[in-house]
């Protein structure tokens, strides 16, 4: 399935509402953590902070409830949705299973673009992020890796030729994200072990050598020590996530092999 890994702006391109513009800068300050889990959500303060008109903002708090970033509780109002260490750990499993799945896709399908548009993104990681080696994590709580990390987990999936899969993944993405920043709001020294720039570059370099098991062992890992960072406490996450997955054969990019996914 022929695709274009990079989103390119087009000159019929009509501006964003105003309701897109007030939920884009929710999204950016629920998921970073500025506004607080279980924080009340006051419409006239955020029309000010943001300057846009009460209709609008209303239009993105509801959007913002249907994507389980805020909730609306009768005659109380909007508020962020509260964070839940059950339901992060739902969640994450959920991630498992359905990433690994992408991923696989995406490995069998991924061609030389994709396989340049993954390079590309973890050279943009690589540059926000540093070594790690002293268990200084303070990059991470720039704008700049947030995007950029969140850039490259999507490329790896770009390729997967399942747009419904690559919806339930950004949405999953944005949900762990608030969790992750309430983390790095906490502290960002992590265990001097870590080392997040060599782990996605590890991912990345199976995926180019289309080493399907060796990345997707690696992603769990990578999503499983992630989970344990944010929450500070051992659960017990899914072991085996492909086996949830049915097998089937899949026809790889060059046409000549076929491949088992699961």
């Amino acid at each position: 399935m022929a695709k274009d890994y990079a989103t390119e702006a087009t000159h019929d391109e009509k501006p964003p509402s105003l309701a897109a513009l007030a939920y884009g800068r929710l999204y950016a300050d629920i998921t970073s953590g500025r506004l607080a889990p279980g924080q009340k959500l006051l419409a006239a303060e955020l029309s000010a902070t943001y300057a846009v008109g009460l209709s609008p903002l209303r239009d993105a708090l509801n959007r913002l409830c249907a994507d389980g970033l805020a909730v609306k509780r009768e005659q109380k109002g909007f508020f962020v949705a509260d964070l839940d260490e059950g339901e992060f750990l739902q969640i994450t499993n959920t991630r498992l299973v359905i990433e690994e799945a992408a991923l696989r896709l995406s490995i069998a399908y991924g061609d030389e673009k994709w396989e340049e548009a993954i390079v590309l993104a973890f050279y943009r990681l690589a540059k926000t992020g540093g070594s790690g080696d002293d268990g200084n994590m303070d990059f991470m709580l720039t704008r700049e890796w947030s995007t950029a990390h969140q850039e490259f987990h999507f490329a790896l999936l770009a390729a997967s030729g399942n747009d419904w899969l690559l919806t339930f993944c950004k949405k999953l993405y944005e949900q762990t994200a608030r969790y992750r920043a309430r983390r790095r709001m906490l502290s960002s020294k992590l265990p001097i072990y870590v080392n997040l720039v060599q782990a996605h570059k590890d991912i990345m370099d199976r995926c180019l050598a289309r080493d399907a098991d060796g990345a997707a062992d690696l992603l769990v890992q990578h999503y499983k020590t992630s989970f344990e960072l944010v929450t500070g406490m051992h659960f017990n996450l899914l072991e085996k996530p492909r086996h949830m997955v049915p097998a089937f054969d899949i026809q790889s990019a060059d046409g000549r092999n076929n491949l088992k996914v699961g």
